[in-house]
């Protein structure tokens, strides 16, 4: 089982774990477990831990108390968060607490040290500060001499441990709302008297520490100190700050973000359309600018006789376009005769029997690309205006893109850096910090300059 020794520096809780393993004047003189405060100078600056096994009554077994003796706090910024961290690696490989024993000397008055000792020891073990706390106070001397002189001094023994719980109470965050165990004792009597009646004391301690219910102390984490508390206060100001100046950033752009991509939308838009027209201006150009024939120019015979006549009919057609072929047509009753074509006519004659009606046409052909030619010119013209339009708008649509693209990886980045910082202002509230955390703080506290 195991007891947390508690208490500011020169209260006796050395002294007192020393009594509790070995009364014996050997082992508190010449060969102490704990090393006792010598002229007011604290001994104990680091954790210590010390194990004795007690025979249990009406049993052959027996049972190992392990004393676990700490350095007072409120000494340094760095001491004090190395000593919480020592703590706390203690408790956690005990994974269980029976007793927190608060060690006061007798009629002592509760400094500031207490006070900040008790008051991180309420918040680092709420659950122990609830029912299995003790109160012990040292140096209360029970030779006659000293009782007489208590009596002459008018000093209330009753009253006294009164005030102690109702101060000690008060120092846990007023989380010890029982009356807890307090016990009184001489760790170093003089006289076989007092020394059995110290060890009677001690005997109830121990018997009263091994009917206690332990409480489990796994995954402690450590409780911050003052100083980091006002450093953490001061850096969360400070990341609250940053998260709001992110988070205006963020705003902005996200805005830029949706008019980037309003605008590579829109642009989107504008290029289909584009590519649609430009789309329509080549069928229209590959329709035209081809070697394929189109008429050019068409001339149709007819004559108005009531009867049947034999005649000759000359013709001749001119076309403002160069013209390639031609084709002729009768209704059998005539033939042409002597065509000629030329490249902007055809003529020659045609011999027949006419009457009232069309008897016969010649068409003339001329490629297509010959008679477009200035319509072929224009489309060519509007093609390439729409592919500048066309490239113009692709190179708006890429920047508008890029934009988008940039703002996006400026939001990610915005967004990881307010949930990072969030994540560091949430630590910063809590009142506790993870073994890897306190370890980290410590190493910071070491490159700071204070006065150890």
């Amino acid at each position: 089982m195991s007891v947390l020794l508690i208490g500011s520096t020169g209260m006796g809780k050395s002294t007192f774990g020393n009594f509790l393993i070995d009364p014996d004047d050997t082992h508190m003189y010449d060969r102490q477990t704990f090393p006792a405060a010598t002229n007011n100078r604290p001994k104990t600056q680091e954790v210590k831990v010390a194990s004795k096994h007690f025979p249990i009554e009406g049993s052959d077994r027996k049972m190992e108390l392990k004393l676990i003796d700490t350095p007072g706090l409120n000494e340094s910024a760095t001491k004090d968060l190395s000593h919480m961290i020592d703590i706390i690696k203690k408790l956690n490989e005990c994974q269980e607490i029976r007793a927190f024993i608060l060690v006061v000397k007798f009629n002592a008055k509760i400094d500031a040290q207490y006070r900040a000792t008790m008051e991180y020891y309420s918040k680092l073990l709420p659950g122990l500060f609830e029912k299995n706390v003790i109160i012990v106070l040292t140096d209360y001397a029970t030779d006659e001499r000293s009782v007489k002189q208590r009596e002459r001094q008018c000093i209330d023994v009753e009253e006294i441990k009164r005030n102690t719980i109702l101060e000690l109470g008060q120092c846990s965050n007023n989380q010890i709302t029982y009356s807890p165990q307090l016990f009184m004792i001489d760790c170093q009597p003089m006289t076989s008297a007092e020394k059995e009646i110290s060890k009677k004391e001690r005997k109830a301690i121990l018997d009263y520490i091994f009917q206690l219910t332990p409480i489990e102390v796994r995954n402690q984490m450590v409780a911050k100190t003052d100083y980091i508390k006002q450093k953490d206060a001061q850096k969360y100001e400070q990341l609250q700050g940053e998260i709001k100046g992110y988070s205006e950033r963020l705003q902005e752009v996200n805005k830029e973000s949706k008019n980037a991509l309003d605008q590579t939308r829109h642009k989107n838009r504008e290029i289909t359309e584009i590519e649609s027209k430009i789309h329509d201006l080549k069928k229209q150009l590959e329709d035209k600018d081809t070697t394929g024939e189109i008429v050019a120019v068409n001339c149709s015979i007819n004559e108005e006789w009531k009867w049947f006549q034999w005649q000759t009919r000359e013709f001749n057609i001119e076309s403002q376009h160069e013209i390639s072929s031609h084709t002729k047509w009768t209704n059998g009753n005539c033939q042409f005769k002597e065509i000629v074509q030329k490249p902007d006519a055809i003529n020659g004659r045609i011999e027949g029997s006419f009457m009232r009606g069309i008897h016969a046409s010649i068409t003339a052909y001329t490629q297509k690309k010959i008679k477009y030619a200035k319509e072929i010119e224009d489309l060519k013209k509007k093609i390439e205006t729409k592919n500048k339009i066309l490239t113009e708008c692709k190179d708006e649509w890429e920047k508008y893109r890029a934009e988008q693209k940039e703002s996006l990886e400026e939001i990610e980045l915005l967004e990881k850096y307010i949930a990072q910082r969030r994540v560091v202002a949430e630590k910063c509230r809590s009142n506790l910090m993870t073994m890897e955390d306190a370890a980290t703080r410590l190493e910071e506290l070491k490159g700071e300059r204070f006065d150890d």
